[in-house]
């Protein structure tokens, strides 16, 4: 959030500065909590979603090289 500083000099000297701009009221913190707690969940999810995938590709590629057990072997025509 931006602040307009004003200051007011006599004679070169300081006499007065206001700032404008500054007022953060609780919907503001209200805001940028919910806004947090949306970008680590996003994140989270994000990280879980690539683990999940390396899992899956470790699973699959184990069933790759194991051989199929439900066949029965004297079955076959």
């Amino acid at each position: 959030m931006s602040r307009i500083i004003r200051e007011r000099y006599e004679n070169g000297l300081l006499v007065e500065r206001t700032v404008e701009g500054s007022n953060t009221t609780p919907w503001h913190w209200l805001v940028l909590v919910v806004h947090t707690v949306i970008a680590i969940s996003r994140v989270a999810l994000t990280v879980i979603a690539f683990h999940d995938s390396l899992a899956l590709r470790a699973i699959q590629s184990e069933e790759d090289a194991s051989p199929t057990s439900c066949e029965r072997p004297g079955l076959r025509s």
